[in-house]
């Protein structure tokens, strides 16, 4: 450490006048050895705070002051040198800092290195030990105080962090089971619908019956504008068999589309889904050839089994209400289950069609004549309208059979009863009831309405020439015409009627008779 001393002279040009008590013009007069010791502790202080130990050199410097003034009286009392009174003062400051520096200065480390510790790694759970009862050992306890209070308040910081993070994750839990159990509703929905639709597939006896219902029960559980389902016919043209929701949906039906022709003939080529969110902004939409509104979202479906398509399910939504993709992969189920509604409607007709209509023809059998002419007799009476029956048969057609073989008369049936439908309305019918025999109801027809209708036939007939005969031979049919009575029933009918075509044979064949159940008047 480095002291600064004033020169031996200077302290020895003052010595006489050293005294205590004594004031001067200027203040109390103070002795050049006191000032030298003051400046000695004031600066051996000041070095100790420099280097950190305040509290160290603030014990010391209360013990220096003592020592210095001991020190200074017994000097004052010995009458040593000013030289030797400094030095002596010097030493004992020294030795006292010294002292107090090595009892004082470990528990002031010990505090300064804990508090750098804890600045560096912030471990809240250690504690200082008992530094005594005085500054220090008071620091201690401040500091030791200090990281309890900030314990507890970490503690309480994290168990309110963990309370927050409960709460944001029972919420965030909340939030996602609720949309969860929405979209499970949805699906369950969508599931119910997908059996409902099924289940009318099965109970329903035919495509004219399972497709309307099927139409309304979309078009009310998916919100549609517009629904319209499309068959593939024969022909590969898709027929819309069913509309709902348009102005006029009846002048729709029987309407078709070719494959490529708007966006549902690009759907049957492409066989996928096609939506349009603004139907206002596609050029190639058809808007159902002007019957819908072009505005909204628009969708077609293809409906398949087997990798073949068999129709098309195209529908309509609302602008506010546009379709969504989830909604499209959903309707691909409901084109599925379509496509086992109309396989099924379509096995269905098929066998009624086996069922009631002719093999070999395609005419209606015995079975649908029955169910036809029992109701043409009942809507006859109801309206008081008439009704004419021609039974007919092919002349010689036994000869005819065993003379050229039975695929060349199965060839005449059939021309026979191409010619027969031909040649009368949409609502009469023309049923094959025997091997050559053939019955044709005729409503809101009287007699002699029925005769031209039969001598038609007749000569229509006569004029036709069978591929298969080769102009080898002539067929010609013989014709029985009567009408409904009053009061009789559909066997009384086909027998006069019968009657009548056993006298047109009896009498030349190729003829046209025509019998009353009483006489005409």
């Amino acid at each position: 450490m480095a002291v600064r001393l004033r020169s031996g002279r200077a302290l020895a040009a003052g010595k006489g006048r050293a005294r205590v008590g004594v004031t001067t013009c200027c203040g109390p007069y103070v002795s050049p050895e006191k000032t030298l010791i003051d400046t000695v502790r004031r600066r051996v202080i000041g070095r100790a705070m420099k280097m950190g130990l305040g509290s160290v050199v603030a014990r010391a410097s209360a013990i220096s002051a003592g020592t210095g003034a001991a020190v200074g009286a017994g000097v004052v009392a010995a009458g040593l040198s000013p030289i030797w009174a400094c030095l002596l003062v010097v030493a004992a400051v020294l030795v006292v800092g010294l002292v107090a520096y090595r009892v004082e200065g470990r528990r002031v480390q010990t505090l300064v290195r804990f508090l750098a510790s804890q600045a560096d790694r912030s471990e809240l759970l250690r504690r200082l030990p008992p530094l005594g009862s005085d500054e220090v050992g008071q620091a201690a306890r401040g500091v030791n105080a200090i990281l309890k209070a900030t314990t507890d308040a970490s503690v309480d910081a994290i168990d309110s962090s963990l309370e927050l993070q409960a709460k944001q994750e029972e919420f965030e839990l909340a939030g996602a089971l609720a949309a969860k159990t929405t979209e499970l509703e949805h699906r369950l929905d969508e599931r119910a619908l997908l059996f409902e639709l099924l289940r009318e597939a099965t109970e329903k006896s035919g495509m004219d019956e399972v497709l309307p219902s099927v139409a309304a029960r979309l078009s009310v559980a998916l919100r549609l504008r517009e629904v319209a389902i499309l068959v593939r016919d024969p022909n590969d043209h898709f027929v819309i068999r069913v509309a709902r929701g348009f102005d006029d949906p009846d002048s729709l039906v029987g309407r078709f589309i070719e494959k490529g022709e708007g966006i549902s003939g690009e759907v049957t080529r492409a066989s996928e889904p096609f939506i349009v969110r603004d139907v206002a902004r596609e050029p190639s939409y058809l808007a159902f050839w002007g019957h819908a509104e072009r505005t909204g979202s628009f969708a077609a479906v293809p409906i398949r089994q087997g990798g073949v398509n068999l129709g098309i399910l195209a529908l309509t939504r609302p602008e506010a209400d546009p379709l969504s993709e989830v909604e499209v992969r959903f309707l691909s189920a409901v084109a599925t289950t379509l496509a086992l509604a109309i396989h099924h409607a379509s096995l269905v007709d098929e066998l009624r069609k086996l069922s009631n209509h002719d093999e070999l023809t395609g005419l209606a059998n015995r079975r649908l004549l029955g169910a036809r002419l029992d109701r043409e007799i009942a809507r006859a009476r109801r309206y008081s309208t008439d009704l004419a029956v021609l039974t007919l048969d092919i002349d010689h057609f036994k000869q005819l059979n065993d003379r050229f073989g039975h695929p060349v008369g199965d060839a005449v049936l059939r021309d026979v009863a191409e010619v027969l439908t031909a040649g009368v309305r949409a609502v009469d019918t023309v049923a094959r009831v025997g091997g050559e025999e053939f019955v044709v109801l005729l409503p809101r027809t009287n007699g002699d309405a029925a005769a031209r209708v039969a001598d038609k036939l007749r000569s229509r007939i006569a004029a036709h020439d069978v591929a298969e005969l080769e102009g080898k031979s002539r067929v010609t049919i013989s014709l029985g015409v009567t009408v409904l009575d009053d009061a009789e029933g559909a066997a009384a009918l086909l027998s006069r009627a019968d009657q009548a075509l056993y006298e047109a044979k009896n009498t030349g064949r190729d003829r046209v008779v025509l019998r009353f159940s009483r006489p005409a008047a």
